[in-house]
């Protein structure tokens, strides 16, 4: 139960910070946080969301630079989240499937 409290915490933290960023409030990019925050959230939760934002890093540069610019200087849980959806695990799979294929 307590898992899907999160989720479902997660998930609505990242579509409000999503309808929130492109609006034209004060703040530039307000929604960013929201995005992150709910990012986090399901990074720790669900295992089948931080297997997608991995893919989605490895196939994006620029998600995952941007991800990578706040891993240093963002907050435990971001940092924590950047770490889990690194996209160098899923070249490492790869290279070990394809060693067990060839042999």
């Amino acid at each position: 139960m307590r898992r899907i409290f999160f989720i479902g915490v997660g998930w609505t933290l990242v579509v409000v910070g999503g309808v929130i960023t492109p609006m034209p409030v004060p703040i530039p990019l307000v929604g960013l946080g929201p995005v992150l925050l709910g990012c986090a959230i399901l990074t720790a939760h669900s295992k089948s969301f931080r297997r997608g934002l991995q893919r989605v890093r490895h196939r994006f540069d620029f998600v995952s630079t941007t991800f990578d610019r706040f891993h240093a200087r963002g907050p435990h849980a971001i940092r924590h989240m950047v770490h889990r959806t690194r996209p160098s695990v899923l070249l490492r799979h790869a290279r070990m499937r394809a060693r067990h294929k060839g042999a």
